[in-house]
């Protein structure tokens, strides 16, 4: 006679050796096919020319956690503008940048650098060390692609989101899809074996290719690093002329160089 415990180890020992299927079965209209996908991305990235936004951020580096509040306007493909405020609206910094130079102005120290817009330079002032069309386009809602020479798509079956994986000299990169629209909610990229850094993107304002993402969170695990964004405002497809790039020095204040690295 089977017992009550006798029918649950058995149920129990089936589904080890099963193994526990994901809570989202694949679609029957699944495509292999990565082109859709990445034209998706494509034409986010057409939709969103260029941004201005306030954004809240909540850093985390290590254990240490800062709050800032920031200006940011962007035009693609690499074009930056940052304003970092105090808790009193009073301007802390500002950065701009074309894509190939690199201009900072500390207001508080009086100190003005300028120099390439590289990841390392880029990080004096912001906490992300991306490459400027890197941040360019995670300001606008886009997810950066990497140059890959492999393309293959997939499912997760935990989540019920599209997987596309992407390998190419530089290192290897997955971006997840919602299977409606197939709008990007995640990436994470790859250099060898570690990871260089992911982002979680929702709550989208918006629907379509235009919607923006106005919840962010970024990682950097190698440098246990950490950024909660949250869009309070924005415009999207502003008239964003070069000057809005441009920052003077001001008088009296010498310029530092920053280094090529």
């Amino acid at each position: 006679m089977i017992t009550r415990l006798s029918l649950t180890l058995m149920v129990l020992a089936t589904v080890t050796l099963v193994g526990c299927p994901g809570r989202f079965a694949r679609p029957d209209d699944f495509q292999a096919d990565p082109a859709p996908l990445l034209a998706a991305v494509a034409t986010r990235g057409e939709q969103v020319r260029s941004l201005t936004a306030q954004l809240r951020l909540e850093v985390w580096h290590g254990s240490e956690r800062v709050k800032l509040r920031q200006l940011v306007a962007v035009r693609r493909p690499d074009h930056l503008r940052v304003d970092s405020l105090s808790p009193f609206d009073q301007p802390l910094s500002t950065l701009v940048s074309d894509g190939e130079r690199l201009r900072i102005y500390a207001l508080d120290e009086h100190r003005f650098y300028e120099g390439p817009a590289t990841p390392r330079n880029l990080g004096k002032l912001m906490p992300i060390r991306l490459e400027p069309h890197e941040l360019n386009d995670l300001l606008r809602g886009v997810v950066p692609v990497m140059p890959h020479t492999q393309a293959k798509v997939g499912w997760n079956a935990d989540e019920g989101w599209y997987q596309l994986d992407l390998e190419g000299p530089g290192g290897r990169q997955r971006i997840h899809f919602e299977p409606k629209g197939r709008r990007v909610v995640q990436t994470t990229v790859w250099r060898g074996d570690a990871v260089r850094w992911k982002a979680r993107l929702g709550r989208f304002d918006g629907e379509g290719p235009g919607a923006l993402p106005t919840r962010l969170r970024f990682e950097a695990p190698a440098e246990e690093l950490r950024i909660d964004v949250e869009v309070v405002d924005h415009r999207q497809n502003p008239d964003l002329p070069d000057a809005a790039f441009e920052l003077e020095v001001p008088r009296g204040v010498q310029v530092e160089a920053l280094d090529g690295g």
